[in-house]
């Protein structure tokens, strides 16, 4: 989808989808900063679309022969030829739009956390002219946008973020059996996800993708409230997905919740790695461009060994 495409949608819209577009690429720029920004060797140079010629444009990209026909100066755009296709998949579930109430918090609230970090791994992989896809979904296949290499094509992926609502149960297993048989034998998995699911068996799901050669990415995001429940006093909790409302005093669970939100985290860091699935936790307070850069400096030492 072209960026003149949009002309007509909402502006507020476009809005967010331009700050979507900023902050990805602020992120990235930042995180290249200093790198090569292609670690892929052996691919080709490849036709990909035509734009509207502009002063500065290199010349020798003009098509004679359209401006031959048209009497309009087109200029040829090309892509390298990928390496690498990535579907993006994002737990668009009611949980995921988790607020914090309390006038202290200064965290991030977990759907545009996840948005962001979507956005900029879209940005990232489109940069390195990797191919990017977006997957949305709760307890159903919300958006499907398949992957593709042009650097165009981070648009239609804002836009889907950018109309994304969060609502509904998380089924990780139900969108990957949807989808198990169209991916690609070579290629990569990120899900981006709460994990906040009455499923036990989302390694399990996880596992079936890595097994058929794809490289698997669980990005796990939670806000420091869903962490350290720090709410007082008696207080009506009223769930975000389909459960009933709950009244009671924080206090006299808080160290139990605690103790089990760190052993689904410990769940998962434990059991990951020998699934070939890399897991990375974090906290909505958490500088994004930091946890990012974390997570692939640390990727990139494993990588190495």
């Amino acid at each position: 989808m072209a960026e003149t495409t949009l002309q007509g949608y909402d502006p507020e819209v476009l809005a967010r989808i331009a700050a979507l577009k900023i902050h990805a690429s602020r992120l990235v720029e930042g995180i290249l900063s200093g790198q090569h920004k292609s670690p892929h060797k052996g691919s080709s140079v490849e036709f990909a679309e035509y734009k509207d010629y502009t002063p500065g444009d290199d010349i020798r990209h003009i098509d004679w022969k359209v401006v031959a026909k048209t009497d309009k100066y087109h200029v040829k755009q090309f892509e390298q030829s990928t390496n690498l296709k990535c579907h993006i998949l994002l737990d668009a579930s009611g949980s995921m739009a988790y607020r914090s109430p309390l006038k202290k918090s200064t965290a991030m609230a977990k759907d545009e956390y996840a948005k962001t970090l979507v956005a900029a791994l879209s940005y990232l992989l489109l940069r390195q002219y990797d191919a990017a896809g977006l997957i949305t979904f709760n307890d159903r296949l919300v958006d499907h946008i398949p992957p593709r290499s042009k650097p165009s094509h981070l648009q239609p992926i804002l836009y889907s973020l950018s109309r994304t609502e969060f609502t509904g149960e998380t089924q990780i297993r139900r969108t990957v059996e949807e989808l198990i048989e169209i991916l690609p034998r070579r290629g990569m998995v990120v899900v981006v996800s709460d994990l906040l699911t009455r499923d036990d068996n989302v390694l399990k799901t996880l596992n079936l993708v890595s097994s058929k050669g794809l490289e698997v990415i669980l990005f796990h995001i939670l806000h420091p409230d869903e962490v350290e429940f720090p709410f007082e006093g008696d207080i009506v909790f009223e769930s975000l997905e389909d459960d009933p409302p709950v009244g009671l005093d924080p206090h006299d669970i808080r160290k139990q919740y605690q103790k089990l939100i760190q052993e689904l985290i410990e769940h998962y860091w434990q059991h990951c790695p020998s699934m070939g699935i890399d897991y990375q936790f974090m906290q909505t307070d958490a500088p994004l461009d930091q946890a990012l850069r974390y997570f692939l400096l640390r990727r990139r030492s494993l990588l190495k060994k």
